[in-house]
């Protein structure tokens, strides 16, 4: 075996036991907080909501439109909140407090159904929906149908593989060892801290990606990447839009230019 593959499986080696165990982790980062290199999500939005038309995507589970309240109160002339969930009492009630305008829509954002009764707007806001979708590319050709400026994403992560760029791990039916090893220690996290669940849908983690993947998929969706701010297990990925001449989708969701053209045999 050559020093060069002798290498590769002593880092691998190295990242199963050391990079993604929790005890270690857990004294560099901690994945419950919303704070990366010295910035916070709250930072971001006051920084790109003001006088600009803003979606929050994934609005209620946990923070009853926390940052869609937020963005208007920065100023953002327009704000949808969106959720896959049905207005919770919290949000309604914060709404009334607030005297908010903020627009709610109750749907799935892979679904051209939801982006239609969206729209587009400046500012796309997405925080802790990716890792919950079976089809992250696909989630991330939606963001970019909705979005006319800049998109601001969170998810979790893995870390980087020594040597493998692009590394994603699907969660469902990893064996229990296995799914260990990515535990965030933060609660319920269904697929890793217990079996995957089909009637749990959505609440399920579905994959993890490396920050390398995620950088990857969004450039393939027609976004280019402003800047991130990344630790182990979660990142921020700030997008500004690039022209879509391909939008890697398939059947009825396929724009015009994705549509088979007339074969011309060469002279």
């Amino acid at each position: 075996m050559s020093l060069y593959f002798k290498t590769k499986i002593i880092l691998l080696k190295f990242l199963n036991r050391k990079v993604l165990s929790l005890k270690f982790l857990q004294k560099i980062t901690n994945p419950l907080k919303l704070h990366i290199q010295g910035y916070t999500m709250e930072d971001l939005i006051k920084k790109y909501a003001p006088g600009k038309s803003f979606v929050d995507i994934g609005s209620l589970w946990a923070i009853n439109g926390y940052f869609s309240f937020l963005a208007e109160s920065c100023g953002a002339r327009r704000v949808i909140a969106v959720d896959i969930l049905t207005e919770t009492e919290e949000f309604r009630q914060a709404k009334r407090q607030k005297n908010s305008k903020v627009e709610f829509i109750c749907g799935d954002i892979h679904l051209p159904e939801t982006t239609q009764k969206i729209g587009t707007c400046d500012v796309v806001f997405c925080s802790g929906v990716l890792y919950h979708s079976p089809n992250p590319l696909h989630l991330i050709m939606m963001l970019r149908s909705i979005c006319r400026e800049t998109l601001i994403l969170k998810t979790q992560l893995i870390p980087e593989v020594p040597g493998i760029k692009n590394a994603a791990v699907f969660y469902p039916f990893l064996d229990k060892k296995q799914r260990k090893l990515y535990d965030r220690g933060a609660g319920i996290q269904k697929a890793i801290t217990e079996d995957y669940d089909p009637k749990s849908g959505y609440g399920n983690w579905f994959w993890g990606p490396s920050p390398s993947c995620v950088k990857s998929m969004l450039e393939c969706a027609g976004f280019t990447i402003e800047k991130s701010y990344l630790n182990p297990f979660h990142g921020c990925f700030i997008c500004k839009t690039a022209p879509v001449k391909f939008m890697p989708v398939s059947g009825e969701l396929a724009p015009d230019y994705n549509q088979p053209k007339p074969y011309k045999h060469s002279q």
